[in-house]
């Protein structure tokens, strides 16, 4: 057993308790904007409805980094792929995203404190990301993989928790 499997392995309460609390979320927020269709839907403020459909996929990233990390036996090759694929192409669609909603920052309800979140969000990505690009090229060390790794996971849940609340608050209005 080489050291990326010794070490991920002991990880494996972690990641299942990840995939039980990330699943519960996503389902949340998918109740939340089936229920709250006309404040976060068509029509609605688009700067809340990207920052809903953000919190969604920051929830279901980390259901799918949890599953993928509870695979027996999963390569390191697969894994970096995996984690830097998920995270490249997170990133570039919400880079899209804000390039797409950036006549509305003006707004009343935009602005900064939904700012901050897509921000969150974007290096918590760039972390994961960098972790799969490690793992891919093999020479960082597997400590320095899971450190980048946690770090975008919690990055990821406080922003989606975060903006969840942001959510509930300005859609309550």
């Amino acid at each position: 057993m080489d050291d990326f499997t010794q070490l991920f392995s002991a990880w494996s309460g972690f990641f299942s308790a990840l995939a039980q609390v990330s699943g519960g979320l996503v389902g949340l927020v998918f109740v939340a904007l089936t229920f709250n269709h006309k404040a976060l839907g068509v029509g609605s403020n688009p700067v809340l409805a990207a920052l809903a459909q953000q919190t969604f996929a920051d929830f279901l990233l980390l259901l799918l980094i949890s599953l993928v990390m509870l695979v027996p036996q999963i390569s390191v090759l697969n894994l970096g792929g995996l984690l830097a694929g998920f995270s490249i192409a997170d990133i570039l669609r919400t880079l899209r995203k804000l390039f797409g909603l950036r006549a509305h920052w003006r707004t009343p309800v935009a602005g900064w404190q939904i700012m901050q979140r897509f921000l969150l969000s974007v290096v918590a990505h760039v972390l994961i990301a960098w972790a799969g690009v490690a793992l891919l090229l093999g020479g960082a060390t597997p400590s320095l993989e899971a450190s980048l790794m946690f770090s975008g996971i919690i990055m990821l849940l406080l922003s989606g928790c975060r903006s969840a609340w942001l959510l509930l608050v300005h859609t309550g209005e």
